[in-house]
C-alpha cells in the first residue's frame, strides 16, 4: 500500500513539474516562473519595478478546472484552457479572500494558435495608467472605468528580443480602443486612443508587452508602460 501511495505521490510530481509544449504559447503548467521589468513613462516621471509570476496550482470554479496565476503584487488570476481559446474566469486581489467572478470569460489567446492570425475578439479593460491629478495622484481603478477594448492577432512569426533571451515564431496580439475623458476645463472631453500590443513565445509565453495611455491635462496623466521578460524557469 505505501508502496502504491509512493508512486501516486511521485507521479503527481512529475505531472507538475512538466514541462510546457514548444508550441504552446501560454503555458499553464504547475510551477512555472516568470520575472519581468516593468517600465512605466509619465509625463513627469519614469517608474521601474520588478513584477514576478508563477502558476501555483489549480482548482475549480463553477466545476470547470482551471489554473491559478499569482503575482508578487498579491494578485491571483484564475485562467482556463478551452477549445476555442484560454480564458480569464476570475480575480483575486491582496484584500480578497474568494475570487471574484469576471461577469463573462475573457479571452487571453483564441485557440488553435496556427489558425489564429486574422481573429478579432473584444474583452473589457481599464486604465493601468490613467492618473488623477490632486494631492498626489491615484492611478483610476477598474471600478472607476471600464472599457471594451478589441484584440487582434496581427503576426504568428514575430522575433522579439529582451533581457531573458531571442525569441523567434512570436505571436503578436494588439488591442485597441478609443476612451472618452473629461479632461480639463479648457478642452472639455477628450478622446484618448489606447492601444496594447503583446508578444508570446512558443514554450515560454508573453515575453513582452507594451501600453499606451497617452494624456496630459490639468486633471489626468497618462503614460506608457513596457514589461520585458527577464527570467522564465519551467
Amino acid at each position: 500500500m505505501w508502496r502504491l501511495m509512493l508512486i501516486g505521490f511521485c507521479l503527481s510530481l512529475l505531472a507538475a513539474c512538466e514541462k510546457p509544449a514548444s508550441d504552446d504559447y501560454f503555458p499553464l503548467n504547475q510551477g512555472l516562473h516568470w520575472e519581468y521589468q516593468v517600465t512605466i513613462e509619465h509625463p513627469e516621471r519614469l517608474d521601474t519595478k520588478q513584477l514576478i509570476i508563477e502558476t501555483t496550482g489549480q482548482t475549480r470554479l463553477k466545476e470547470e478546472v482551471v489554473s491559478i496565476r499569482s503575482t508578487s503584487d498579491g494578485t491571483d488570476y484564475y485562467l482556463a484552457k478551452r477549445a476555442d481559446g484560454i480564458y480569464r474566469l476570475a480575480k483575486r486581489t491582496v484584500v480578497e479572500t474568494e475570487p471574484r467572478l469576471d461577469v463573462s470569460p475573457r479571452m487571453v489567446l483564441p485557440l488553435p494558435i496556427t489558425q489564429a492570425k486574422g481573429k478579432t475578439w473584444s474583452t473589457i479593460s481599464q486604465p493601468y495608467l490613467i492618473e488623477r491629478v490632486y494631492e498626489g495622484m491615484d492611478v483610476m481603478t477598474a471600478d472607476m472605468l471600464q472599457f471594451p477594448m478589441t484584440y487582434s492577432v496581427l503576426s504568428l512569426d514575430e522575433t522579439v528580443e529582451v533581457a531573458a533571451g531571442h525569441f523567434e515564431h512570436c505571436l503578436l496580439v494588439e488591442g485597441q480602443t478609443d476612451l472618452s475623458l473629461y479632461a480639463d476645463a479648457r478642452t472639455g472631453n477628450s478622446t484618448i486612443p489606447i492601444t496594447t500590443r503583446e508578444w508570446y513565445a512558443p514554450g515560454v509565453g508573453l515575453v513582452k508587452l507594451e501600453r499606451e495611455e497617452p494624456l496630459n491635462t490639468d486633471v489626468y496623466k497618462g503614460g506608457k508602460i513596457v514589461m520585458e521578460l527577464v527570467g522564465f524557469m519551467d
